[in-house]
């Protein structure tokens, strides 16, 4: 048999491919198998949220002066909360490692619990000055004590404040329980049969009356601010 150069080109070329195709099978299963050993990793993780993304508005709270309070819960055992006045952000708290967050603003304080709870409270008054400062007494008031002090027939004490202004009587019983006051306002009352008056005497003097009954004696007695008897009527007796 005669074999030609174009035949022994062709089986060379046919006994290469073969030999590739050999190898390239012992080599697939390898290649597969080192695939199967790797580790499963699966999709790329999402990024992890931030701070902010965890924040959940938890609850709106009423302050004591009308203002409001948005609380969020940053995490767990983190609160925040948003002081707002008249729609306005005026303070942000942040309750942290389980401690009370406080602000205050123009006299109204807020307390943020590290339970997300708050607390609020106005300032009503000012604190009281431990040294009070003297006032001037105005003209024509009347000093502490009285003037004068009488006891009256019926037993009761009249105590008498002079003024040119605004004369006073107080009127109490032997123990001080008050039975009450005359003025030039209210110059009349009464107690037990007994009648009690402040009188105008003229020129800026004044006096007291103390007026029994007729069931009881009608009898008068009057009292000038010294505390001096100055008149006294005993009805006769028929």
């Amino acid at each position: 048999m005669r074999v030609t150069r174009r035949s022994a080109r062709t089986a060379a070329v046919a006994t290469a491919a073969v030999a590739t195709g050999a190898v390239a099978a012992l080599l697939l299963p390898a290649a597969g198998a080192f695939a199967a050993d790797g580790p499963d990793r699966g999709p790329d993780p999402a990024p992890a949220p931030t701070s902010s993304d965890r924040s959940v508005l938890w609850r709106n709270v009423d302050l004591a002066d009308g203002s409001l309070a948005k609380v969020y819960q940053d995490g767990p055992g983190r609160f925040s909360a948003e002081i707002y006045a008249g729609g306005s952000l005026i303070d942000t708290l942040t309750s942290t490692d389980g401690r009370p967050a406080y602000g205050q603003n123009n006299g109204l304080h807020v307390v943020l619990r590290p339970d997300g709870t708050v607390r609020s409270w106005v300032e009503t008054a000012p604190r009281p000055d431990p040294q009070p400062k003297k006032t001037a007494r105005p003209a024509g008031a009347e000093v502490a004590l009285p003037d004068a002090k009488v006891t009256l027939p019926d037993g009761n004490v009249a105590r008498l404040f002079k003024s040119t202004t605004w004369p006073r009587i107080e009127l109490t019983r032997q123990n001080g329980r008050s039975l009450g006051s005359l003025d030039l306002k209210h110059p009349t009352a009464a107690h037990h049969g007994w009648t009690y008056k402040l009188v105008d005497a003229g020129g800026h003097r004044y006096e007291l009356a103390a007026i029994d009954t007729p069931r009881q004696g009608a009898g008068s007695w009057v009292y000038d601010f010294q505390g001096r008897l100055v008149g006294k009527y005993v009805a006769q007796k028929a």
